[in-house]
């Protein structure tokens, strides 16, 4: 038995809008969701703290920041993975990361805004509908990155054998260890053929729900079994769907990670030091299981 949790975070000023899923894969890969609520950002630190392992969680934030920014808020130094980021991070007030973003962003002034708010390494190639940790219009990415990274680091920090956050090599035996996997909802609908746009807002946006609960475990592969508790729940609140979804890519993920797309021997580097989101491969729920 694997404990699942998928969350759906927020870094906004009031803490009310993180979502967390949470339920156990068994043996035959049939994910048991226990339950899905909003909680506190210090609720979400503490239930992984104790949470039962093995486990794998999905979160949905940037687990680091582009690299040219990493050197810039370490003075020029080169870090060397997301974990000599995080600890930068931490040494941050929210008010002088944001300082920095904008001093970074300022250096160049003549170039478009979109230059100057690099994305990630693996986002650009793989992801391009995503934004930059440093975009802060509709959506603004800083509150979700500062206190996600800042959340990244206090686990680190209390107990650093427990964690293993891919790419990164794993420390600690496996039966006691949780995985943090950087996860998007949305880009794992796009990766398994379900609506990835479409369902937040908008006109259409309740039908799109229903497609994605319709479809979501013969799609991902995850045997859903009592998705029915949480259906209603996840029609009303986008934000709760999102949860849903991260539980049904951390339970794939619990299944088999080789089923995920993973950077490459080139792309590496970049993506131990700026995150890498995880999505399945395209044909990675195709063919037996």
């Amino acid at each position: 038995m694997t404990t699942i949790i998928g969350v759906d975070f927020s870094g906004h000023r009031d803490d009310r809008n993180t979502w967390l899923a949470s339920g156990s894969l068994a043996d035959d890969g049939t994910l048991l969701l226990d339950s899905v609520q909003p909680v506190r950002r210090d609720d979400l630190y503490h239930t992984l703290v104790h949470v039962p392992t093995p486990a794998v969680a999905a979160l949905d934030f940037p687990f680091g920041v582009p690299r040219a920014f990493a050197e810039f808020l370490s003075h020029q130094q080169s870090p060397r993975d997301m974990a000599d980021v995080w600890q930068v991070v931490s040494g941050l007030t929210a008010a002088e990361f944001v300082d920095g973003r904008d001093a970074f962003v300022d250096q160049q002034p003549g170039l478009p805004l979109s230059e100057r708010e690099p994305k990630r390494a693996g986002d650009l190639t793989h992801h391009r509908e995503s934004y930059s940790p440093l975009h802060t219009v509709n959506p603004n990415m800083l509150p979700m990155t500062f206190e996600g990274i800042k959340m990244l680091q206090r686990w680190q920090d209390e107990q650093p054998s427990r964690w293993h956050v891919p790419p990164l090599e794993p420390t600690g035996a496996p039966s006691e260890r949780v995985t943090l996997l950087e996860l998007m909802p949305g880009a794992l609908l796009k990766s398994i053929g379900l609506p990835y746009k479409g369902y937040k807002k908008g006109r259409s946006a309740l039908e799109r729900r229903d497609q994605i609960l319709g479809a979501l475990a013969e799609a991902s592969r995850v045997a859903l079994p009592n998705l029915d508790r949480v259906r209603m729940a996840c029609r009303a609140n986008d934000d709760c769907l999102d949860a849903v979804v991260a539980s049904v890519g951390a339970a794939a993920w619990a299944r088999d990670p080789s089923r995920f797309h993973h950077p490459n021997r080139d792309e590496l580097p970049d993506a131990a030091l700026e995150g890498w989101i995880y999505v399945p491969r395209r044909d990675g729920f195709n063919g037996s299981a």
